[in-house]
């Protein structure tokens, strides 16, 4: 089955440009396009999309406002930032109001479409200079509380959870690693297991809503 997908984008050339590849893919159902998100909010219960790819920058509310109000009443659908911002405040502020994950525009759309169907594994779309923002931060706010569940990870656990931070696949890792990618798949459990987290991207909210 396929996955409906909506965007809102004000864009249009980029967003004809990425839907021509999304549907290439097979993998993807276009259910609605929006050029603000005040459309998406009204006709959400009719199109119900399992993934939204949200722009910040819109007409009326922003993305991030619009991603707390869908997130209240559709907790599962998976919330994607798609912009060309990358400043440390919209990207904290996207991942607490409770984004499921954050691309810029400025990568190849191959890119972008690989980091989405990356969702389905439970992961987070992520772009990798973003993710290292996240890293950072972890690091730089190490006397917190979240960062003692991060100490009791083993050294091996660290190491792939930097590669994860880093935007690399799981075969990715593996080779890295020579390890298997069911090796792999159950190291990156055990990490969510000692985080109390399901994924990635619940990973960085739960640490980032302390900072509250």
């Amino acid at each position: 089955m396929k996955i409906k997908i909506a965007f809102v984008e004000d864009n249009n050339l980029f967003y004809q440009s990425l839907k021509l590849l999304l549907l290439e893919s097979e993998e993807f159902d276009i259910v609605g396009m929006f050029s603000n998100a005040e459309s998406l909010i009204k006709d959400f219960p009719y199109i119900l999309p399992e993934i939204v790819l949200m722009d910040i920058n819109l007409p009326g509310i922003s993305g991030v406002e619009a991603v707390s109000v869908i997130k209240k009443d559709y907790p599962e659908t998976k919330l994607i930032i798609l912009t060309v911002l990358e400043d440390d405040d919209n990207v904290f502020n996207s991942l607490k109001a409770g984004a499921d994950g954050y691309l810029l525009k400025k990568d190849s759309l191959e890119k972008i479409t690989e980091k989405i169907l990356l969702i389905q594994e439970g992961g987070a779309p992520i772009t990798s200079s973003i993710a290292k923002k996240i890293i950072d931060y972890f690091k730089s706010e190490n006397d917190r509380n979240n960062y003692l569940e991060i100490n009791t990870l083993t050294p091996r656990e660290l190491e792939v959870l930097n590669h994860i931070s880093n935007g690399l696949l799981n075969k990715e890792i593996a080779d890295k690693l020579f390890l298997s990618i069911d090796a792999i798949k159950k190291i990156a459990q055990s990490i969510y297991e000692k985080l109390q987290v399901r994924n990635r991207s619940e990973a960085i909210k739960k640490y980032l809503n302390n900072k509250k």
